[in-house]
This record gives structure tokens, sequence and C-alpha cells, in this order.
């Protein structure tokens, strides 16, 4: 690792507990790729965190505590100090696979044209066990008019070469649930992005407790989407009911992983999605989250939440079952290979011993 100038600075935004942080650092830290430094944004009690990273073995980056500033402008002040070229992105209730940074250095060294690049992910349970959902996408290319539909990279997978925030600027401050996606339309219009087409994070699927917490994220999108169309060129403009309507039905979804979800609620924006674009309900996505909804309305919140709970489950056992079938189809590959090379040199001996 490259203490004066490391080629990654990693810089990890915190919620208001530090319960994951060490798990999600210690991901880090366990990269094949070593050429970083880790700068922590901490939203909460300063004090608190500090007094936790003294207790740790060895001190491993930086914290960024000021309590003066909200999360985001501490986030941006992190992205000032940062001495890498590259800036990986991270949430503290997240992990990456041990080869994420590895991949993500080899793109950006070698492609010059690309400003982002990102990953699929695959959701966890609280003891790190996958759910047996990966969310995919091919985000590649030149890609404005994908990201303006709606946001499809997770934060978390994200690394972005430091000159791109000299160019497009850095997060919005004022938007302070949707300041990623408002930053990947930006960068868009300016850089092309890479997806690598395998999970490299692993995220924990929040369920959120307060619903202020939608609400926020109502005004935010809003306010997001109205900023992109002012600087979005004339042959994209028609695009921006699709991405109210998107927008809505990520509020539907958010609503029901509320820990009481409400069948109103996100029965309203499942509708409001379909005023903003009637042809939205041919996509998968309104047809999940309007099967959710339906099914929330005749079963009731606690019924609701246990079939979610057995889903999960059963969708983790087909992962798992299907990630050992992958594993056997390939020694059986490898093994009938081997006895096909071993059965040429036979053949070629006999032939070898009749001639």
């Amino acid at each position: 690792m490259s203490i004066e100038s490391p080629t990654v600075s990693v810089i990890i935004l915190t919620n208001r507990g530090n319960r994951l942080l060490l798990e999600t650092i210690n991901s880090v830290r366990q990269q094949t790729y070593q050429d970083f430094e880790i700068l922590v944004c901490h939203n909460g009690n300063a004090l608190n965190l500090l007094e936790w990273y003294k207790r740790q073995q060895d001190l491993w980056g930086k914290l960024f505590l000021q309590e003066d500033l909200d999360p985001i402008q501490r986030l941006n002040l992190s992205i000032e100090q940062a001495r890498g070229k590259y800036i990986a992105l991270l949430k503290a209730d997240n992990l990456w696979h041990p080869c994420k940074l590895e991949k993500q250095v080899f793109y950006l060294d070698n492609y010059a044209s690309l400003g982002l690049i990102h990953s699929w992910l695959t959701l966890v349970d609280d003891r790190h066990k996958p759910l047996g959902i990966i969310v995919k996408n091919q985000i590649s290319g030149w890609v404005e008019s994908a990201i303006l539909e709606r946001n499809q990279i997770n934060y978390s997978s994200a690394m972005i070469r430091r000159v791109c925030f000299e160019k497009v600027g850095l997060f919005d401050s004022q938007l302070a649930t949707s300041f990623d996606w408002d930053m990947w339309i930006r960068l868009s219009r300016c850089y092309q992005f890479m997806t690598i087409a395998e999970t490299l994070v692993y995220c924990h699927q929040p369920q959120d407790t307060l619903r202020e917490s939608w609400l926020t994220r109502e005004i935010d999108l809003q306010a997001t989407i109205e900023k992109a169309y002012q600087n979005a060129s004339i042959e994209l403009r028609h695009l921006k009911n699709r991405s109210y309507a998107y927008a809505s039905l990520s509020l539907a979804w958010q609503v029901l992983h509320h820990q009481d979800p409400k069948t109103a609620i996100a029965d309203h924006y499942c509708r409001q999605a379909l005023e903003y674009s009637p042809r939205i309900s041919f996509s998968p996505e309104f047809l999940r989250v309007s099967l959710a909804v339906m099914t929330l309305h005749y079963l009731k919140s606690d019924r609701y939440i246990c079939l979610l709970s057995l889903i999960q489950t059963i969708r983790a056992w087909l992962q798992a079952v299907k990630e050992k079938f992958k594993v056997s189809a390939h020694r059986l590959l490898h093994w009938m290979l081997q006895e096909n090379e071993i059965g040429k040199e036979k053949v070629m001996r006999k032939d070898e011993g009749t001639g």
C-alpha cells in the first residue's frame, strides 16, 4: 500500500450506528488490491465514533467528523481531501468482494474513456447470508438516457475517476437521499460507464422505521428529476414522465419494505406511476410491485412480512442449489475433458505401436 500517493481512495459513508462499520472496513482491508487509503465520513455522534476508533488495534484511516456539516457535505470534503486518482464509494452497512478493487482498477487503468465503473450486487441478511436476490444491470457505454429514466447503479459498487469531479462538480448536498442518482446523471453526460457483470458488492436490505424516510425521498426524487431535465437535451425530455413513473415505483417498493407496510400508500404510488406513464404497466418492475401490493392487501401486514421472509428463504435456498449445481457441472465438464484427453493419448499410443 502506497501511503503517500495511493491509487484508490475508499470513502465510507456511515449512518448513525457503527454496528457493521468494522466488518465493512475489514472487507476493504481484505482486498487483493492493496494500494488504497480509507476515509470515513460519519453521520452521527462524532464522540462515539472517535472513542470506537481509538479502541481498534490499529488506526487504519482518516475520520471526517465535522458535526457542523451535513452527511453529503462531509462526503464532499473527504473527496477534496482524498489523494487517490480513483474514488471508490461505500456505505457502512455494505460489504465488498475481495477482488472488487483489483477488477475495477484494471479497467480504469486500461480504458481511458471510462469515468465510472460499477458491478452487480447481492442482497444479504444481517448475518451476511445471501437472500437469493442478485441485482443485475448492463449500464455500459454512453448511458445518459438509461440513467435519466431511473437510478440503476448501486452507490457502494461505484468507482469514479477523481478528475471527473473536477469537471461535473461534487455531490449536491441539497439532496439527502438521491444525491447519488444526481451524480450519475451528470457523469453520464461527460463520460462512459462500464458494468462488471458479477457480484462484487453485498448489500444489507434496509428496512425503514420512519414514515418520514419515504416522504423525504419523494421530495428528493422530484428535485432530482426537475434538476436533471433542466439540463437535458431536447431529444431526451420525452423521458421525464417515465422518470417520475419509475420514481413512484421505487417509493412504493420502499413502503412495502417498511416495518409496518401500508397498502394504501403503496397502492397510491403504483397508481401515480401509471398516471405518469401508462406504458410502465408492462414493465417487470410494475408487475412485481403490483403483485406485492395485492398480496399485502389480502394478507395484511403481519402475514405479508412472514410471506416475504419465506420467499427470501426459498430464494436463498434456490440460489445455493444453483451455485452447487454450477460447481458440480464445472467439475463434471473438467472430468469429461480429462477423460477425452486420456482417450486421445491411448489412441495415439495404439497407432504408434501399430505403425
